[in-house]
């Protein structure tokens, strides 16, 4: 077989450009310092490294699924810490004006002090969260409690609850239900409105002595009450601890993930820089020796 011009030229053509092809390979790896550029630089550590990419994004989702549990949480604790607080004061109007007499008009004064109190408990039991209500359930939008002036309240949500999803089909739950923390006399505990109000109706009494008899009456249902509201704080307390282990876990995890995804994906610099080096030179051979050998004067076939 004759080996023409045209042969040899097309020869050399491919390899030059075989080398380009691998200078610029080499080059994109040096500037982005990655050693998988696109898929078909590796095609099976470019799956792997997707596969790491996709589980990273969800990963971060859970993460801040995770950080707005605990931030709803840490909300929530000092909205009943506060309202627990005005529970115990409550009590201890309580403790003070049914042990003894009073005039109508410090009794008075304390039922002004007791509604100024359940005020402040309804807007603790009404806080909202990023613009959504956290004891109305699922009914985030609708104020969970509403009084009617005569301090009696009522419910306007549902019995819903807050999820938050922290991994594949593992959720941490978390009461939204504000009665189950306000109003759980139903299941025999205590409607904190409810004693409330009873309180104020024994300070306003017209009879001191049955009105003493009904403030009395509150001390231990306003102490079960307290304990009631701590009893859900202690839940959510653990919620929180088991919220931030878990995002430990996703953070370490993130970490190891990252670090496999480096592994394959990132470049080795020094080594890519040497065959640079060396690529660079043989496709500076190549063009010298396609210079000697390939001559493009027509001169060159008439000599």
């Amino acid at each position: 077989m004759r080996v023409t011009q045209n042969i040899t030229t097309t020869n050399f053509i491919n390899y030059i450009n075989r080398h380009a092809e691998n200078l610029l390979k080499t080059q994109q790896q040096i500037a982005s310092q990655k050693r998988i550029n696109k898929s078909s630089d590796d095609p099976i550590g470019m799956g792997q490294v997707l596969g790491y990419r996709t589980n990273l994004a969800v990963t971060d989702q859970y993460q801040k699924n995770i950080e707005r549990g605990m931030t709803r949480i840490e909300f929530t604790e000092v909205a009943l810490d506060f309202a627990s607080d005005l529970i115990n004061e409550a009590g201890r109007l309580a403790a003070e004006y049914g042990g003894s007499s009073h005039s109508a008009a410090t009794r008075q004064s304390a039922a002004l002090q007791v509604k100024d109190i359940y005020d402040q408990v309804m807007q603790m039991a009404n806080s909202q969260f990023n613009g959504n209500y956290i004891f109305s359930g699922d009914a985030t939008n609708t104020a969970p409690f509403s009084h009617l002036p005569d301090f009696t309240a009522t419910y306007n949500g549902d019995d819903g609850e807050f999820q938050i999803m922290v991994s594949d089909g593992v959720e941490v739950n978390l009461v939204a239900d504000g009665r189950k923390i306000f109003q759980n006399a139903v299941n025999g505990g205590v409607n904190i409105f409810d004693e409330l109000k009873n309180l104020i109706d024994g300070l306003e009494h017209p009879d001191p002595v049955a009105g003493r008899a009904q403030i009395e009456a509150r001390l231990n249902v306003l102490q079960e009450g307290r304990d009631q509201m701590n009893n859900r704080r202690s839940e959510y307390a653990l919620s929180l601890y088991r919220l931030q282990a878990t995002d430990e876990y996703m953070t370490d995890l993130r970490s190891k993930m990252e670090e496999a995804m480096a592994t394959l994906e990132q470049a080795d610099i020094t080594k890519a820089v040497v065959e640079l080096q060396n690529l660079e030179l043989a496709y500076e051979t190549t063009l010298a020796t396609a210079a000697r050998i390939i001559q493009p004067s027509l001169m060159d076939f008439l000599r």
